[in-house]
């Protein structure tokens, strides 16, 4: 008689070829998750990835990749541009400086073309601070509290206490480990694929999972794990559409503009899967279609570059950008959705706006236009600014109701056809068709065309600015009618003009105030940056004044998405040098200016006295304005 034991039961195991083994059973029975753990040594966490590749048909060499430890320390930190100073608060490492925007192009090529056994789905997913592959995740911040407290064994109120101050969940993670890195080293394949898995993951295994890595981890790698989890990674890169359809076509030998254009109508994670299975011929499947949210075509410049003439010249709204679709399957069943520029889908934001799309005399639709409206004061009628326009659908107390109303300016699908690759003059014509009826119908949302007429010369577009502006208008877009819609990127025939003096721009640097007014905030300024030539940013002056309002929702925002890089900084003011930190490009904020000056030694161009406007919440920093847009203000103010 031979007795089996946990000895005979762990050496069967050892000795198969591969790990699907351990996920079978031993005789009529399948070994708990606990023994698997407790005898054979095998992780929760692993088991569970097992099952599921397995599930897959796919190779379990995944696991077989770099530390993630590694993967934090070579590429996580420089991206996240971490200041080595709170490098070695965190950490207790020394680390080099941030990489300019070369070097971060530079580790970007090499991380995507060095072979460390992730794909190269994972790898996007890295870049753009998404580990779960473009699907949903259920962790909040009070989740991941809740998983701290049952390792730590901390209150809740210990923990909000200690987030308070520190303001980023990750450095709670960082500080409740007590060993730099772990030790056996997890896999990137580890932590990426248990994240990308844990979606499927039954509720009450999703803590189980997370802890199962928590408590093999040191505290580099928990404080990544923590931002990954919560999306907040923030690299930089969910903007760049350019970068990762470069890197994604070089990977999978394909024409850079066709993935450009199929992660336009999808997004990079997509793409990838596609290229990987079909390769190049694949991109061809990837199609326009209603409910998958896309970016829309943006203008390029001033009205004062239009090169070819006759020319559309469209009134400009001051509103907020939205692509309103809706899809009507073979029951009647219909689904409407309003996405912003972000891609984020605000139907429920605008009252109304359902019952508005739903009326639209279509099955299928993608209508791209501008949420504005009018509102009633003293004087009579007039129309609302984009900043009454915010208030209103984000539920603040206003002393003049908002009217709200929608205008269309173009129709990129419609009943199954894709009409980005017309001209905007048969779209035109076809919306014109097609919407212009419901100008009759009394709407929740009142819907109409954006007017707009031919100009024949330079003169033509100053008349009709001058005529949109008498109006109230923001002014005015002109637009090549021969030209397709570009999906995505910003459109060269697409130009527009308004007489404001305001630039988009991102925080740089916040500056403590120094002030005793009881009704100041913790900043007493903030550094201002455009974009420049090299998709870096460039320091344009310093935006004060900001009230306490302001000042608590962008101290809330740095917070919330751990923006302080922990870098220290010193600014030069009238008053003398005032201490600040170093932030994260993130916070887009509108800014007025009353001119440009160049300083005589640098011969660097300034914003003279700007002045804070609103905070761009619709906008990341890519989109922020360029240096370019600033030299060219300055040599127009020279001329006169």
């Amino acid at each position: 008689m031979h007795v089996v034991d946990d000895a005979t039961v762990r050496s069967w195991f050892h000795s198969g070829e591969n790990l699907e083994q351990l996920t079978g059973a031993l005789g009529s029975h399948r070994p708990s998750a606990s023994y698997m753990e407790a005898v054979l040594g095998m992780p929760l966490h692993v088991q569970f990835i097992v099952e599921q590749l397995t599930a897959q048909h796919r190779s379990l060499d995944a696991l077989n990749t770099i530390p993630f430890h590694s993967l934090c320390r070579a590429v996580f930190i420089p991206l996240m541009r971490m200041h080595p100073e709170k490098a070695a608060q965190l950490f207790g490492i020394e680390i080099a400086r941030p990489p300019d925007t070369a070097g971060r192009g530079a580790l970007v090529q090499s991380f995507l073309d060095k072979e460390i056994g992730l794909t190269a789905v994972q790898k996007i997913g890295c870049l753009v601070g998404d580990a779960f592959v473009g699907r949903t995740s259920t962790f909040k911040r009070d989740s991941l509290i809740r998983l701290l407290m049952s390792v730590q064994m901390k209150s809740y109120r210990d923990m909000l206490d200690r987030l308070t101050q520190v303001g980023d969940v990750g450095v709670l993670f960082a500080e409740g480990r007590r060993e730099l890195k772990s030790t056996p080293a997890l896999t990137a394949g580890e932590v990426l694929l248990t994240l990308e898995f844990l979606p499927d993951a039954p509720r009450s295994l999703k803590f189980d999972l997370l802890r199962s890595l928590l408590t093999r981890m040191g505290k580099i790698e928990a404080y990544f794990m923590a931002r990954l989890i919560l999306r907040k990674a923030d690299f930089g890169f969910e903007y760049e559409g350019a970068v990762i359809a470069r890197a994604l076509a070089g990977y999978y030998d394909a024409e850079p503009e066709a993935v450009q254009h199929a992660i336009a109508l999808s997004d990079p994670f997509a793409v990838a899967r596609m290229l990987a299975t079909k390769g190049a011929e694949g991109l061809r499947e990837v199609r326009l279609q209603p409910l998958v949210a896309i970016k829309p075509a943006l203008a390029s410049g001033g009205s004062d570059g239009v090169k070819k003439y006759p020319a559309w010249v469209e009134r400009k709204y001051d509103g907020i950008r939205f692509m309103l679709h809706k899809s009507t399957d073979a029951h009647g069943s219909v689904l409407c959705a309003a996405y912003t520029r972000g891609r984020k889908d605000w139907l429920e934001q605008v009252s109304g706006m359902r019952q508005t799309i739903s009326m639209f005399p279509c099955n299928n639709c993608i209508v791209d236009g501008e949420l504005y409206g009018t509102v009633l004061d003293l004087e009579g009628p007039r129309l609302a600014t984009v900043y009454e326009v915010y208030a209103s659908l984000s539920g603040e107390v206003q002393q003049r109701p908002v009217n709200l109303k929608y205008a269309a300016f173009d129709l990129i699908y419609l009943n199954g056809q894709d009409l980005t690759q017309l001209p905007l003059r048969q779209r035109r014509q076809t919306l014109q068709q097609f919407l212009g009826p419901l100008a009759n119908y009394n709407l929740a949302i009142p819907v109409s065309i954006a007017e707009g007429q031919l100009a024949q010369n330079k003169n033509d577009v100053n008349r009709l600015y001058q005529y949109f502006r008498g109006q109230g208008y923001e002014g005015i877009i002109t637009k090549d009618l021969d030209g397709a819609y570009a999906l995505a990127r910003r459109d060269p025939d697409w130009l527009k003009r308004k007489p404001e003096i305001t630039l988009d721009l991102v925080l740089l640097q916040g500056i403590f105030s120094v002030t005793t007014k009881d009704k100041a905030g913790m900043f007493g300024s903030f550094a201002i940056g455009a974009r420049s030539k090299d998709g870096g940013f460039v320091d344009v002056g310093d935006v004060a004044g900001v009230d306490q309002h302001r000042d608590r929702e962008i101290q809330a925002e740095i917070m919330r998405n751990g923006l302080i890089t922990g870098r220290r900084v010193e600014r030069q003011s009238a008053s003398g040098v005032r201490a600040g930190v170093e932030l994260r490009p993130h916070v887009v904020v509108t800014v007025r200016f009353e001119g440009i000056v160049k300083d005589n030694v640098t011969k660097d161009l300034k914003l003279r006295d700007p002045k804070l406007v609103a905070i761009r919440s619709d906008k990341h920093a890519g989109e922020v304005d360029k240096v370019s847009a600033i030299e060219d203000l300055y040599m127009q103010q020279r001329l006169g």
